[in-house]
């Protein structure tokens, strides 16, 4: 696209390296408030786009940063810039290397019409369904050391903390709820998906928090995402077991409990899974297929609902 300009930013724990195009050196900020405030300052949001990887949650006070100034920004999975840098030949890393090589990374996919934009959506129920998911945890942990607590002292420790994280579960889901309240788009895709038999409203929220781009992508994109998509390894007359291409981990754990409801409950499942059996997959490869077929389908339905009513969510 003409007229925008791309900044491929390396983020790490303690440095953001970012590489702007028309700029041949790479700059050094820091990664905490000033330094991503000194960044952005010399962004323009009419034609700058910032291009960046996730970096096990470093990233998230740059997005957010970025989302408040309205300067656009891509999070690009990592899969597809190894191939880039594969494809360019380049073999050596570091971070001033890997900022250029984002920036280049983006402005490909710029031309091709393949960059898909972030939003301040995504980050906000992103961030409220993690904080959600992180209480839950803490939450079973707590009440795993209740049962075994050997003095009234730690029981009651116990209990109190639990008794805390309760409010503080309230107070997320009153943050969901206001959030929902106040964004019609999240609430009609999440109606969508819980239509399908076994995802009601807590895996469809997770769903389009963990992964945004649903009813965006065709089928094999979205599987491969998913880390859903078969990896076939043949070569003459070698014929490798088939495994799984890495994607989002999270989507499995997702999506485990809404199968095991739909192979009981959904007959197409069940027919799909039934077929499985008689050809002999074993009950693991039943799953992950399961598993596959409700992304696809979900995806599908997510498509087709936006398609045909694209002013449905407004209209609520």
């Amino acid at each position: 696209m003409n007229g925008k300009r791309l900044i491929g930013v390396d983020i790490g724990k303690s440095w953001l390296d970012a590489a702007v195009e028309g700029a041949e050196p790479v700059q050094r900020y820091g990664n905490d408030a000033g330094g991503i405030a000194a960044l952005i300052e010399k962004l323009d949001p009419a034609s700058d786009i910032v291009v960046f990887e996730r970096c096990g949650g470093w990233e998230r006070k740059l997005e957010a940063a970025l989302a408040d100034k309205i300067v656009a920004w891509a999070v690009v999975h990592s899969q597809p810039v190894k191939a880039f840098r594969t494809a360019q030949g380049i073999k050596a890393k570091t971070d001033r290397i890997d900022a250029r090589l984002l920036r280049d990374f983006g402005r490909d996919r710029l031309n091709a019409g393949k960059l898909r934009l972030g939003c301040r959506e995504d980050i906000t129920l992103d961030a409220l369904i993690a904080r959600q998911r992180q209480l839950k945890a803490m939450m079973h942990a707590e009440n795993c050391r209740l049962e075994t607590a050997p003095l009234q002292a730690v029981s009651a420790s116990v209990e109190r903390m639990i008794a805390h994280l309760e409010t503080e579960l309230a107070a997320i889901e009153a943050e969901l709820v206001r959030y929902e309240q106040g964004h019609p788009e999240p609430c009609f895709k999440e109606e969508v998906l819980c239509k399908q038999i076994g995802v009601a409203k807590a895996t469809a929220r997770s769903l389009l928090a963990e992964l945004p781009e649903l009813g965006r992508l065709d089928r094999k994109q979205i599987t491969a995402l998913g880390g859903m998509a078969p990896r076939v390894h043949e070569s003459g007359s070698i014929r490798k077991r088939r495994g799984l291409a890495p994607g989002r981990t999270a989507i499995k754990v997702i999506l485990f409990n809404p199968a095991r409801t739909a192979m009981r409950c959904d007959p197409q499942i069940k027919e799909f899974c039934s077929h499985l059996r008689a050809r002999g997959k074993p009950g693991k490869v039943i799953m992950v297929a399961v598993m596959r077929k409700m992304l696809v389908r979900l995806n599908a339905q997510l498509r087709d609902a936006m398609l045909q009513a694209p002013t449905a969510a407004a209209a609520q």
